[in-house]
């Protein structure tokens, strides 16, 4: 069997001979790689794709240098680049760059071609190459790149090894009427794409004539070449399109000088003029190919149809409590660590990316997602709030995208619009995003990706402009970890974090909150002790703000005289459990100690909650010998015990100290009568 050795630049310049070659002689040869050949005496022919890769080791007689030429089926995407366009012609070598330039002339194409391969030192900079599938040879600041494939070999050479092998060319018919077959379809293809323009055009004037919206389209030399109904109409013309197209504007309408618009500032495009009598709102745009300025796009707005508009969808929004509620201003707290959170809040307001709220339950999550929408430059969009917590998962998918009418038994006849769709160009609020269910992740996963929606049993897509704010009081990343949460939509979501920090982290916000809650909840603000407010301060507020609100209510519901006092405080701040009668409490402490050591130490802690601050057993010792009391710190750590077993105090958090109860207070009272009449009775005694 006939040997053939290819020589090529790369692997896939070999694997495209192979295959041409065996396609031809229909498996007659044998076809090598330099790698495979090892004795050149033992091929018949060696193929070089280039000369510059011919060898003084090669027997001449048996080398055959390649011509190349161009996949005709490759050619469709070039034939569409206007004339004279300027391409590089990238390639391996300089000369199979300047072969495939030569071709390309040869075949008619009117463009501007410029050789590229590695190692030119200078070369045109343009934004168009056209490449031979090799992307890893195509210079930056290349803006589009047109594949051509490979070189395949010429007809000829296919027909020379043909001769030089002496293997009968019965197939060459069949390999011409292929390469014919090529061009037909080219041809074929281009036919249609002359008729697809044609019915674009039919299809462009339909759409133009749709839409309320003015269109008017001008060439370079301000000729109008598109005009729609609408404008006609608002510019009060009585034209015949005949008559307009190809005229120039000021010759149409010499009132409407579009160019004092045109070339005005760039940052205003939108400019309010008064056209026969109406108010109109234009915005024109240029028209740019290849950088340069072919014409514009003026789009006309009625104003009083606008207004109408948004006057009509603002109460169909309100009507349906799509709106925002609450502002930055609704939220209480001058703390350090709010006025973080408000200065991060100011700049999350001005972008459009995803935001996810993080923080316990009864943090006000809601409130800082009401506050970034009406920052925001959708706050007169409207604002969409849904809770997967309460949201049923047969449902959600309905809820959530809309349904189209006869989905299933029971729909609303004409369908139902779905949250993300009411919620356009304004904000959708997902709250408790950790409870979505898993098959329900994937839909709003698509959703964030690809900014459009499907309606339940509909074949059409939505597109929607929607921001999206979800917030949780989940450990989302250990969800994903878990495997409970996509990780794909955790990585959507977690765009720009926002943690809500607890009322615990914040405590100096509570006099101000309560002050606030007062005067939402009572009509006249009620007098609360130092003591009450130390109380309500040193709580840890597992339920937050939430929590602090109920309270308040609590403690105006069952105050007397508009004064609230320990005995006003909910059951949560009662620590000690069921009431214990003070004398027998009393008596047994005597047994346990001094009582003057017991009351000495809970005045110590007393003080120490007044003034706010936390203290051990070491300023116990010294408050005591202060008062005239003689403890050692181990009599203190014991007594301590005693007094916390009761219920009178309370230990404190790492470096908080211990904290006296209202048991405590209250039993003080009790200690210092006793200790009053011990004393009279001793002095009486001496």
């Amino acid at each position: 069997m006939p040997k053939i050795l290819a020589v090529t630049k790369d692997n896939r310049t070999y694997k495209l001979f192979f295959k041409q070659i065996s396609d031809f002689f229909n498996g007659k040869v044998t076809i090598l790689s330099s790698e495979q050949c090892h004795d050149y005496e033992k091929v018949d022919i060696i193929l070089l794709s280039n000369k510059e890769l011919q060898d003084d080791l090669y027997p001449e007689e048996k080398v055959l240098i390649a011509r190349r030429t161009i996949n005709i089926a490759r050619l469709e995407e070039l034939i569409s680049l206007p004339a004279g366009t300027e391409c590089l012609v990238v390639n391996n070598l300089g000369s199979t760059s300047s072969e495939t330039i030569e071709i390309l002339e040869n075949l008619g194409f009117e463009l501007k071609f410029y050789p590229y391969y590695p190692g030119i030192k200078t070369y045109q900079k343009v934004e168009v190459a056209i490449i031979p599938e090799a992307l890893e040879m195509v210079p930056k600041g290349i803006k589009r790149m047109i594949n051509i494939g490979l070189r395949p070999l010429d007809f000829s050479t296919l027909i020379e090894l043909s001769l030089k092998l002496n293997i009968n060319i019965d197939r060459a018919n069949i390999q011409s009427a292929r390469y014919i077959q090529e061009i037909i379809k080219l041809s074929r293809n281009l036919s249609y794409s002359f008729k697809e323009v044609a019915h674009l055009n039919h299809q462009l004037d339909a759409i133009l004539n749709t839409v309320h919206d003015g269109i008017l389209a001008t060439d370079a030399e301000k000729n109008i070449i598109k005009i729609n109904r609408s404008a006609k109409s608002m510019l009060g013309m009585h034209h015949s399109e005949n008559e307009i197209i190809g005229k120039k504007v000021s010759e149409i309408l010499p009132k409407l000088r579009l160019d004092s618009y045109i070339h005005d500032d760039l940052s205003q495009k939108n400019h309010v003029i008064s056209f026969n009598e109406r108010k109109l709102i234009i915005n024109n745009s240029s028209i740019v190919v290849e950088e340069k300025n072919i014409g514009d796009v003026t789009a006309f707005q009625d104003v009083t149809r606008i207004q109408a508009l948004e006057q009509e969808i603002r109460k169909k929004i309100q009507k349906m409590g799509f709106s925002s509620k609450y502002s930055i201003s609704d939220i209480i707290g001058k703390s350090q660590r709010m006025k973080d959170i408000l200065h991060i809040i100011n700049k999350l307001a001005k972008t459009d990316r995803s935001v996810l709220i993080l923080g316990e339950n009864g943090t006000g999550k809601e409130l800082f997602a009401h506050s970034i929408h009406q920052l925001s430059s959708r706050h007169n969009g409207p604002f969409i709030p849904v809770n997967f917590a309460g949201l049923p998962e047969s449902l959600a998918e309905s809820e959530l995208f809309g349904y189209e009418e006869g989905t299933f038994t029971g729909a609303v006849k004409g369908g139902k619009q779905g949250l993300f769709e009411l919620a356009h160009n304004g904000t959708i609020f997902m709250d408790e995003i950790g409870d979505a269910p898993k098959n329900l992740q994937t839909l709003l996963l698509r959703v964030l990706q690809e900014k459009q929606v499907m309606r339940v049993g509909g074949r059409s897509i939505i597109p929607v402009n929607v921001r999206v704010i979800a917030a949780t009081n989940k450990d989302l990343k250990k969800m994903v970890e878990e495997g409970s949460f996509r990780e794909d939509l955790y990585y959507r979501l977690f765009v720009l974090p926002l943690r809500v920090p607890t009322l615990r982290d914040r405590k100096e916000d509570i006099p101000e909150l309560i002050t606030h809650f007062f005067e939402e909840y009572c009509p006249t603000i009620p007098s609360i002790s130092d003591d009450v407010m130390n109380e309500l301060v040193s709580y840890d507020w597992p339920g937050n703000v939430r929590e602090l609100a109920s309270v308040v209510q609590y403690m105006i519901t069952v105050m007397e005289n508009n004064i609230i006092t320990f005995l006003d405080l909910p059951e949560q701040f009662q620590r000690t459990g069921p009431s214990v009668k003070i004398d027998d409490t009393l008596l047994q402490l005597t047994k346990e100690g001094d009582l003057v050591d017991f009351h000495t130490i809970l005045s110590s802690l007393l003080e120490a909650m007044q003034e706010r601050k936390s203290i051990g057993r070491g300023k116990i010792v010294s408050y005591a010998k202060e008062n005239g009391v003689l403890l050692t710190d181990q009599q203190v750590r014991r007594r301590m015990e005693t007094l916390r077993d009761m219920g009178f105090i309370q230990s404190g958090t790492k470096g908080q100290g211990s904290k006296l109860t209202q048991m405590g207070m209250n039993t003080m009272k009790e200690m210092e009568r006793i200790i009053s009449e011990n004393e009279k009775v001793m002095k009486r005694l001496s």
